[in-house]
């Protein structure tokens, strides 16, 4: 019962991070501000809301304006256990429902793992009803991460190009973090990637989490900001015309 609930702290807080993720989440400066935008701009997801590469559905619980809940993902073998909450699965090259299904699309930290990018916005716009909003986060400065199936970072440009080319509007854009904040969170990154794993490596982790978040967001706090580099570009994008 109790490494049960240990779990679902850790869970809960690698998503939704409090103080306790000082200690405990390597991520947490990059976490923090992904939640801070879905809560931000979740306003424009309403009635039926497709989750794509939703894995276990982590801000489900913050979407509240929308009447159903799906979630579609990859199936890789070895991952049963962060999939069960998947309704539904993508082969590759067809998003599993018919055309103009859904009012609205949640994507977060998913195109980077897809290798041709436009074949998925394709189905978007396929899937979404006309005039329907999708709010997708997308990484920029951010380490390797579920090898081998990580393929690409995105510019802002370079997004909002492919959104318009594929029948969106950019309703909003919005980068997360800051110069300062990438600094700190790569230096936890390179303790975490130099400390060999063994059972109390979480342990010796966090007198680096503790102090490089801290100075990561005083810093922020105190100097100008700089965000030439920053964690991820976050849009909503609007359907307005089909494209197939």
């Amino acid at each position: 019962m109790i490494i049960k609930r240990l779990k679902r702290i850790i869970q809960n807080e690698k998503f939704h991070p409090t103080i306790i993720s000082f200690f405990i989440n390597n991520n947490f400066l990059i976490r923090k501000s992904i939640r801070k935008a879905i809560v931000k701009y979740n306003n424009y997801l309403s009635g039926s809301l497709l989750d794509f590469g939703c894995g276990t559905k982590p801000y489900k619980k913050l979407i509240l304006n929308v009447d159903s809940y799906t979630g579609v993902d990859f199936k890789i073998e070895g991952r049963e256990e962060s999939q069960k909450n998947v309704d539904f699965f993508y082969d590759g090259k067809t998003i599993p429902f018919k055309d103009q299904m859904f009012d609205s699309i949640l994507s977060t930290e998913v195109l980077e793992h897809v290798f041709n990018i436009e074949e998925i916005l394709i189905e978007f716009n396929r899937v979404l009803k006309m005039e329907g909003h999708a709010l997708i986060t997308t990484p920029f400065m951010w380490e390797e991460h579920e090898m081998p199936y990580d393929f690409a970072r995105y510019t802002t440009p370079a997004l909002e190009y492919l959104y318009q080319k594929h029948g969106f509007e950019v309703v909003q854009k919005h980068k997360t973090g800051n110069q300062i904040e990438v600094v700190f969170q790569f230096a936890i990154n390179y303790f975490k990637n130099i400390i060999p794993k063994f059972a109390l490596k979480q342990l010796l982790l966090v007198p680096f989490m503790v102090t490089f978040n801290t100075l990561g967001i005083f810093f922020s706090f105190i100097l100008p900001s700089d965000k030439t580099a920053y964690f991820n570009n976050v849009f909503v994008i609007k359907k307005i015309k089909n494209i197939n």
